[in-house]
């Protein structure tokens, strides 16, 4: 077949293709995980293991709190590099929020399967002594959305209440002011506090809705919930199907959670 008829007919099957036919959601499994810097509950760096654990759930995306890159105390690995390699994942970014002298880095990260699209790494309000951030990208599926990670201040003092309140406040508007297609968003990680709490409130005063709070720490005995996954409420294509705790003791201080996500095309789901 010459060139003209292989154009003539790529035409016509381009042209036959009916966008009403396309799924109205997709199916997107999120894992979030603070992996205490991949130092398990026998005081080991484990990494292994910690990639074992991702493997056996097959996730589509992980969000990762406290991790090294380049850090003496682990080994001067970049931990992100590390479990790209262990787990598959064609696509990784890491953003660091706090440097570990001499030359080590530490932050937050996230593993895809997907493509993804840097769209900004900030830091927020946080404890004079430590420095956070928050990390917006855009997940690039067929209908493609914005997924942010943070971890915020752990002490439980009034001083640093106020502190995550002003963090969540930041976030917010970080969030809003960065995304001008207005994507649908998803808020995930290891926010150092309670269902209930002022920053968790701020958020849903800001228009955010925390789904199903699972207990995520300690991971011997999960009691404590605090890494949260948060949609814009007044957004109906992002439905979360569930939310799951892992059941792992071992390695790391906290459990990873499975987030089951729908994303929706625009004005799909009713």
């Amino acid at each position: 077949m010459n060139k003209t008829l292989l154009a003539a007919a790529a035409a016509a099957a381009f042209g036959s293709f009916n966008l009403d036919a396309a799924p109205r959601y997709i199916n997107v499994s999120v894992m979030q995980w603070n992996l205490h810097i991949a130092i398990d509950m026998t005081y080991r760096f484990n990494i292994k293991a910690q990639a074992d654990v991702i493997n056996k759930f097959n996730p589509d995306v992980i969000v990762l709190n406290e991790v090294d890159k380049n850090c003496p105390r682990t080994g001067y690995v970049d931990m992100t590099k590390e479990l790209a390699t262990l787990t598959g994942m064609c696509f990784s970014q890491f953003a660091a929020a706090r440097v570990i002298p001499p030359e080590g880095l530490f932050g937050n990260a996230i593993l895809s399967r997907y493509r993804m699209e840097m769209v900004g790494s900030w830091l927020i309000p946080a404890a004079p002594d430590e420095t956070r951030g928050m990390t917006l990208v855009k997940i690039c599926t067929s209908n493609p959305f914005l997924l942010a990670i943070t971890h915020l201040n752990f002490r439980n003092t009034p001083e640093e209440n106020l502190l995550r309140v002003a963090a969540v406040t930041k976030i917010d508007e970080l969030i809003k002011a960065n995304n001008p297609g207005k994507l649908p968003v998803v808020l995930t990680g290891d926010f150092n506090c309670y269902p209930g709490s002022d920053p968790v409130n701020k958020l849903a005063e800001l228009g955010w809705t925390l789904e199903k709070p699972i207990p995520s720490f300690p991971s011997k005995k999960p009691v404590s919930m605090i890494d949260h996954l948060y949609r814009e409420t007044a957004d109906n294509r992002v439905e979360v199907a569930d939310r799951i705790g892992v059941d792992e003791k071992i390695a790391s201080d906290h459990i990873p959670v499975i987030n089951k996500l729908r994303i929706y095309r625009n004005n799909e789901r009713k």
